[in-house]
Order: structure tokens, then sequence, then C-alpha cells
């Protein structure tokens, strides 16, 4: 199972604001992530992206069709629609691989990403960089005793000023 993080992010690494809010994030990266949430068909979130997602109305979920979303939560839900919640994140990538799948999209937030990382989970990472520094907020890490090194695969420019960074790690 090849696991992919891809996060969009201001210069200094902040993934949204302390209030969850991420108005400083151009539209476009959504547009860039659904496109390749479709193609991919799967993404994993941690509980409080999906809570964030599912209310908010600068997320237009209608935009990943038939896309299985697989929610890391200690905290029990029942699952709905294509929502699917796990307790951890090696759950979540047996429950991808019984749903054959080859790869999947880590989309965070921020500890969710953390515990990835800590596991080695993470294959591969894109960070859509946008234009913009942010004093505060949540990081695409929380703080934590992990060390990788990455190779560079590329670099795209993309539009709204975003430069799209690609590492597959060692």
């Amino acid at each position: 199972m090849k696991v992919i993080l891809y996060m969009a992010m201001s210069v200094n690494g902040i993934i949204a604001k302390n209030d969850y809010t991420e108005d400083f994030i151009s539209d476009y990266d959504w547009q860039v992530f659904c496109k390749i949430a479709n193609k991919i068909g799967c993404f994993i979130i941690g509980r409080k992206t999906y809570e964030i997602i599912t209310k908010s109305k600068d997320y237009n979920l209608n935009k990943v069709k038939n896309v299985k979303i697989i929610v890391v939560s200690k905290k029990p839900f029942k699952d709905y629609k294509n929502f699917y919640f796990v307790k951890s994140p090696k759950e979540a990538i047996n429950f991808a691989k019984r749903l054959k799948f080859k790869k999947i999209l880590l989309a965070g937030g921020g500890n969710t990403n953390t515990k990835f990382m800590e596991l080695n989970l993470i294959n591969e990472v894109f960070f859509n960089i946008d234009p913009v520094l942010v004093g505060k907020g949540i990081k695409v890490f929380k703080e934590s005793n992990f060390e990788n090194k990455l190779k560079f695969l590329g670099m795209k420019r993309l539009k709204d000023g975003i430069i799209q960074l690609h590492y597959k790690l060692k």
C-alpha cells in the first residue's frame, strides 16, 4: 500500500489557523486535491478534519465522486455514506487494502499526519505551498520525535502562485 501525504499550506508550514479555518489557502488547492482524490479513489483524514469538512460550506464534497473517505478517530462514529471510521493509522491502511486500493491519499490534519509519520507509514509527500505567511496555527506535523530523509522527485508551479513540491521518503 502506497500512502501519499497531500497537504496545502502556508510557506511556513501552517495548514489551518487555530480556529481550524483555512481562508488563506487557495480554492485552487481544493480543486487539485479533488482531482487526485477522484483518480486514487480513497483518502484518509482525522476526526477534526472530518468535522470541519462536513460542516463547512468551503468544502464541496460533491467534487469527490465515489471516493471512499476513511476517518481515523478514537471517538466512535457510525459509518455514513462514503465515510468509514477506524481507530488507528494501521487499521485505516488495512481497511483500504480490504477495499482493494493500492494507493491512498493522506490529507491530515496535523495530529493524524504525525501519527502516520511516527509509524513510518508515509511513502510520498506532496506539499502545495501557498504564497502566504501565517503567524499562528496548526502545522502540517505536530511536534514529535521523528526524522525522515526525503528524496526530491519534482516541483511544479501551479496557478495562484502555488508551488507544489513532491518528495519520496527514504
